[in-house]
């Protein structure tokens, strides 16, 4: 077992990014040792990383802030169980969710993708 978390730096102690789509880090972490590999996120104005990046990785859990609806989409899609943990450290919202503290996001916490932009437009403001 192994968790996907969208990460503001590459450290237990950093913040669980706002956005999924486009965290600073992703760190792929082991619950039980705390051991984890960081990913660096793309930039602002890239596109976000599709989660086949993350596929094969042993991951069956996700911990981010905000997701859109195509994220969450995906990442339920994978079989992956999906939690917001917006403003806790990296450390405090593995060990919620470890502890089963936090629940299983139902849906998406954004009604749409950052980059669908106003009234879907593909663009941003």
């Amino acid at each position: 077992m192994k968790y996907l978390i969208a990460a503001s730096a590459p450290s237990l102690d950093a913040k669980i990014a706002k956005r999924f789509g486009h965290a600073p880090f992703y760190l792929i972490l082991d619950p039980e040792t705390y051991d984890f590999a960081a990913i660096a996120g793309p930039g602002e104005d890239e596109p976000s990383y599709k989660i086949g990046r993350f596929t094969g990785r042993g991951v069956d859990r996700v911990i981010l802030g905000n997701v859109g609806p195509q994220a969450f989409n995906s990442l339920v899609s994978a079989g992956w169980s999906v939690y917001s943990c917006i403003g806790l450290s990296v450390k405090d919202a593995v060990d919620r969710v470890h502890k089963d503290i936090v629940p299983v996001l139902e849906a998406p916490t954004m009604k749409r993708s950052i980059q669908s932009g106003p009234r879907g437009t593909g663009g941003r403001r």
